[in-house]
C-alpha cells in the first residue's frame, strides 16, 4: 500500500522466517484497531540482513532500522519490529548464543537447517552432565507513529527482552515448533517446546515475553500520542 493510506499503522515483521512470522503475529494482533501486521515475504521483500553486532540487542535493533529505512517512503505510520533470539547453553559457555541460526558447521555458502543445529548441539553436549542452558530474546521497534493523533509523525526506537531457564534434552521430543525446541526442555512445565501447543508455548517462550513487554511499551506510546487501541489484547 502506498503512502496514501494514513488511516492505519502497518507493523512490519522484519524476519525471512515463516515459523517466526507465526509466533509473533497473534502476539500482536489486538493493540489497536489500525494496526495491520505484514511479514517481509507478504510485502514482496525476500531479504536477508547480516548480523554484524555483537549482542543480540545490537542485532536486533540493526534488522528494526534496516527495515524501517527500506519502507519510510512507502507506508506514513510503521513500525519495523525485528528479534534476535539466542539459545544459551553453561556447559558450552554460552554458545551457540549469537550463532544459533548457524551453529553446525556447514560447507561455505550453506546455512545450516534445524536439524544440523540440533544435531551438532547434541554432539557438542555428548558426556557433559550441566545441560543447564537459557533462550534469550531481544526485541527492537523502530517506528512513525502519528502525533497526538495529527499528520505529524512521532519517530521512536525501543527494545524489550525476555528469557526463559531450561535444560537440554539428550535426544529431541515432540513434534511441534522450531529450531532448537525438541532439545530445550523448560524447567517450569517439564515439556519441550515442541510438546507445547502453539498457545501453550506463546504464554511462556523467551519470545513471547520479550513481545509482551514490547505491546505494552507500544500501548503506552499509542495512550500519550492519543491513538484508538482496543480494550485488550485480544486479537480483532
Amino acid at each position: 500500500m502506498s503512502k496514501t493510506g494514513r488511516d492505519h499503522i502497518t507493523v512490519i515483521l522484519a524476519t525471512g522466517n515463516r515459523d517466526k512470522v507465526k509466533e509473533l503475529r497473534p502476539l500482536l494482533e489486538g493493540i489497536s484497531p489500525l494496526i495491520r501486521v505484514s511479514a517481509l515475504h507478504e510485502l514482496g521483500a525476500e531479504i536477508e540482513i547480516e548480523e554484524t553486532e555483537q549482542t543480540l540487542e545490537g542485532n536486533a535493533l540493526l534488522k528494526a532500522r534496516t527495515i524501517f529505512d527500506l519502507f519510510a517512503e512507502r507506508f506514513t505510520f510503521m513500525i519495523a519490529l525485528a528479534d534476535d533470539t539466542g539459545l544459551e547453553v553453561d556447559s558450552l559457555n554460552g554458545a551457540p548464543g549469537l550463532y544459533s541460526a548457524r551453529f553446525a558447521p556447514m560447507p561455505a555458502g550453506q546455512s545450516p537447517s534445524y536439524k544440523d543445529n540440533i544435531n551438532h548441539l547434541l554432539h557438542c553436549m555428548s558426556g557433559k552432565a550441566d545441560r543447564s542452558a537459557r533462550f534469550r530474546s531481544v526485541i527492537a521497534m523502530k517506528g512513525a507513529l502519528p502525533s497526538q493523533g495529527g499528520e505529524r509523525r512521532f519517530i521512536f526506537e525501543k527494545t524489550a527482552d525476555g528469557m526463559v531457564h531450561g535444560t537440554i534434552t539428550f535426544e529431541p521430543r515432540g513434534d511441534g515448533g522450531f529450531g532448537y525446541d525438541p532439545l530445550f526442555e523448560v524447567d517450569s512445565t517439564g515439556k519441550t517446546y515442541s510438546e507445547m501447543s502453539i498457545a501453550e508455548k506463546n504464554s511462556i517462550s523467551h519470545r513471547s515475553l520479550a513481545v509482551q513487554k514490547a505491546v505494552t511499551t507500544l500501548r503506552e506510546m499509542f495512550e500519550i500520542q492519543n491513538i484508538l487501541q482496543t480494550t485488550s489484547n485480544t486479537p480483532v
